[in-house]
């Protein structure tokens, strides 16, 4: 089944949603084994910062770091 990146979005929790944003804004290695839902996240994020919309990754961010 295809996922949006809307619908992986309510998968996951805040909490992991801004763990892996946080990860994606580092440009860290994102963990090996990731859930369908959780790489769908990624990839929309991913998408956002290639197009020069990285600001929307910090919308995940429940505290500046």
């Amino acid at each position: 089944m295809e996922m949006t990146f809307e619908q992986a979005e309510e998968c996951l929790s805040a909490g992991r949603k801004e763990e892996l944003a946080r990860l994606m804004w580092d440009n860290r290695p994102l963990p090996d084994e990731l859930t369908q839902a959780e790489r769908v996240f990624c990839f929309g994020l991913y998408a956002f910062a290639e197009y020069e919309q990285r600001d929307v990754i910090r919308r995940y961010f429940q505290s500046e770091p």
